[in-house]
């Protein structure tokens, strides 16, 4: 959301093109709890979106707001 919100006057085809074009530079995952519950949130937010390189940090919590996993990866972006 945060590259098509970035290219907005840019058509949806370049867009697309862009999107296809993402790749994975690193990505970490910290499993802190069992993934036990009845339904799960995930969330992300970005934390940097340069002109290459895109940051992110994601979460994972249960029903019982208990944070199961974080992840933080960056990406490679055009």
């Amino acid at each position: 959301m945060a590259i098509t919100e970035k290219h907005a006057d840019e058509s949806a085809e370049q867009i697309a093109v862009r999107l296809a074009r993402i790749g994975t530079i690193d990505l970490r995952v910290d499993y802190l709890h069992q993934g036990t519950g009845r339904s799960f949130l995930a969330s992300a937010k970005v934390m940097r979106l340069g002109g290459r390189i895109a940051s992110v940090r994601m979460e994972l919590a249960n029903d019982n707001n208990v944070l199961i996993a974080t992840g933080t990866a960056a990406y490679v972006i055009s």
